[in-house]
Formats: C-alpha cells, sequence, structure tokens
C-alpha cells in the first residue's frame, strides 16, 4: 500500500514535500497568509501500518517566535515538545518526537492503516456545532449571532442565565487565534458545567450572574487550519483598540454586545506554544487599574489553584509584565475600559512540569476540567466584583 499525507479536512494543515518511504516522510508546516506564522499541523499518514515512520517537519525552525527567543530564557516551541497522534481523533497521545537543526522528527510505528498528528487534539467545526446543540438543550441557556465573520461564518454568543442589571456580566472569550485549540476546549468544560442542574455552586452562580460566552472567535482560522489569523489576515488580539467590520468584524461585534450587557468580569483564553505551565495574566498594569481588580485577581488565582492543582501561583511569564501594557489585547482592553477583573489564561502546548501526564501531555479533558474549576475560583470573588 503507498504511503500517503492528507490534510484535506476540517482544521488541517499541512504541505507534503516528499514521500518515499516509511523512513522519508518531509513535510512543512503551512505558514498564515500576511503574517508568515507558522506552528499549527495537522494531518493524516496512510499506508504505513506497522511500519517505523520518520516524519520530518522540515522548516520547524521558522515557528511562531522561535528566532526572536534566541539568547533568552523562553524556551521556545519546540523544547521538550511531542506531538500529539490519535487513531480515532477522539483519544490522542504523544509520540517520541525531536528538535534539532531546524526540523522536527516524528519517529512513530502505528498499528493502523490510518492515524492522525496534530499540534495539540483538534477541536472541528462539528464539534463546536455539537457543543452548541448539547448546551441549547439546558433551558438556562440561548444562542445568539452577532454577524458573520469576512468568509461568512456565523459568531455565535452563547447567553447562560437571565440577563438583568443585578446580575454580574460575565463574559468568556476563547480561541482568538486557530490553532490554540485547549482555548476551545476549556470553553466547553465551563459550558457543560455551566447546564448543569444539579451542581449546586453553578445554581448559586446563576443565581448572581449571567454569562455570555464566545467558544470560538475566530472561526475563519478555526476551520482553515490557521496558526493566528482570522479571514482577513490580522491577528484579532492586536485589534481591540481599533476593530472594523473590514478587518475584524469578531472583534467589532462582540464588543458592541459587551456595550449592551456592561462587563464585570472578562476572561480571555488561549494556548501558549513555548512555556510548560498553565499562566494568569490579570489586568495589573493597565492605567485604571483599581485595588479591587488586584485583589480580586489574586483572589482568583488563590481559588484556581484550590480547585485544580494544575493551576499552580509562581509560574509566570519570562523577565515579569511589560511596563506599558498593550491595550490592543483583549483582557488589557476590556479591563481598561470596563475597570473589571479581566483576566488572561494560557494553557500549554507541551505539558505541565510540575504535573507531568507522560501519556497525553497537557491534553484536551485537562482543559476542559480547568474550564471547569474556573467556575470556583469565579465564585470566590463574585461578591466583590462591583
Amino acid at each position: 500500500m503507498a504511503i500517503n499525507i492528507t490534510s484535506d479536512f476540517d482544521g488541517g494543515s499541512i504541505h507534503c514535500s516528499k514521500v518515499e518511504s516509511p523512513d522519508e516522510i518531509l513535510l512543512e508546516l503551512a505558514a498564515d497568509p500576511v503574517g508568515g506564522e507558522l506552528y499549527w499541523f495537522y494531518f493524516r499518514l496512510t499506508g504505513a501500518r506497522n511500519e517505523i515512520c520518520r516524519i520530518q517537519l522540515l522548516n520547524a525552525g521558522d515557528a511562531f517566535r522561535l528566532d526572536e527567543r534566541k539568547n533568552t530564557d523562553i524556551p521556545g516551541p519546540w523544547i521538550d515538545y511531542s506531538a500529539c497522534a490519535s487513531y480515532d481523533r477522539i483519544k490522542w497521545f504523544r509520540v517520541p518526537t525531536t528538535f534539532k537543526n531546524g526540523v522536527i522528527e516524528i519517529n512513530y510505528k502505528p498499528t493502523s492503516d490510518a492515524i492522525y498528528f496534530a499540534s495539540f487534539a483538534p477541536y472541528t467545526r462539528d464539534q463546536h456545532s455539537n457543543l452548541i446543540s448539547t448546551v441549547l438543550i439546558s433551558p438556562q441557556a440561548s444562542l445568539e449571532v452577532l454577524g458573520l465573520t469576512k468568509n461568512g461564518h456565523e459568531i455565535e454568543l452563547i447567553t447562560v442565565g437571565k440577563h438583568d442589571k443585578q446580575k454580574k456580566s460575565c463574559w468568556i472569550c476563547a480561541r482568538q487565534h486557530p490553532s490554540e485549540t485547549m482555548a476551545q476546549w476549556f470553553s466547553e468544560g465551563l459550558l457543560l458545567r455551566l447546564i448543569d442542574e444539579e451542581d449546586p455552586l453553578v445554581k448559586k452562580i446563576l443565581d448572581e450572574a449571567t454569562f455570555f460566552i464566545v467558544p470560538c472567535m475566530n472561526p475563519d482560522g478555526a476551520w482553515d487550519g490557521r496558526t493566528r489569523r482570522n479571514g482577513s489576515y490580522v491577528d484579532l488580539n492586536r485589534e481591540w483598540v481599533n476593530p472594523s467590520f473590514e478587518e475584524s468584524p469578531e472583534v467589532l461585534l462582540v464588543q458592541k454586545k459587551m456595550s449592551e450587557t456592561g462587563v464585570d468580569f472578562f476572561m480571555d483564553i488561549h494556548g501558549e506554544e513555548e512555556l510548560p505551565y498553565v499562566f494568569l495574566g490579570g489586568p495589573l498594569e493597565v492605567p485604571s487599574v483599581t485595588d479591587r481588580m488586584i485583589r480580586n485577581f489574586r483572589k482568583f488565582q488563590d481559588g484556581l489553584q484550590m480547585a485544580n492543582p494544575d493551576y499552580k501561583r509562581g509560574y509566570e511569564y519570562p523577565g515579569g509584565p511589560p511596563q506599558n501594557p498593550d491595550l490592543r489585547m483583549a483582557w488589557n482592553y476590556i479591563g481598561e475600559k470596563y475597570q473589571c477583573l479581566s483576566i488572561l489564561v494560557e494553557q500549554p502546548f507541551k505539558d505541565t512540569e510540575h504535573s507531568k501526564n507522560e501519556l497525553t501531555g497537557w491534553s484536551s479533558d485537562r482543559s476542559k476540567k480547568l474550564g471547569a474549576a474556573s467556575l470556583t475560583a469565579l465564585n470566590s470573588v463574585l461578591g466583590d466584583l462591583r
């Protein structure tokens, strides 16, 4: 049987350079238009059952941010990284992966005629649609289409709870960067807990707050298999100061809805290619930061660490926060505009160095559990948000 590589499916991404034999499978990462960022891969290998395969990603040395990390204490995206693989696209596991001389090499012996490889467990359009349908079974949940992206995809907002001015408005946006699929796994875990009618903590929270959740901010990039850009080839997390219908309707329409509901709490959910831990960013450097915002951020950190030890305080971004926050980024912009507790959540593509799982590394299941645990952390500050 001939060996074949394809990424011709939802979210797929790879360029095939040469396939001569199981030990010479030469591929290249696909770069985003305009920005040229490359990191995400997702492809299927067929025809190599019981063969030891040597898969090389020849341009991995051009990966997003790799060059600028030279001579810093930031490890870069491929250090201590293992690729994800799956036979059924449900259960994903890590496979032996090395990075040397600018080339990623994956060595594995598949036991089936078809095996999938990816940067991280994908979250596909079908999974997104299934999540929306599942959540809408709950009488607490409703769906609003805010508008369309450049490529004609719907920008979907899920509301959980009945909104009124006495309740806190809690906003969660996920997956501004399409390759960061763990962000959408996080939002799934959070949403499924929010509709659990038997969860006493959820009942208490929904008496005090309404949730506005965008599970996928960037459907154009997500369904097209991009690393960071949307359908207009911009990075949405640099568009919050001056979004436009032409280039960033996703941000513009979310901001319009926020202006109607107000924002008392905000989480922007991401994935982090380089660092081996979960970390949180708070609104600590925005010009209008208040003592309440700082106090609630620290309390949220403590609450999340207690609820899910996969998050551990003390792991921060190397070099510390910037002196001047970039208000083009969602969590800074929202924290400043609404003077609210605004949090950046970053999850690793690799694994958490303090709680390793050799089989799965950081995984979709761990992301979902972290999302669910974030509600416990939120409860610890809910009464002090205003």
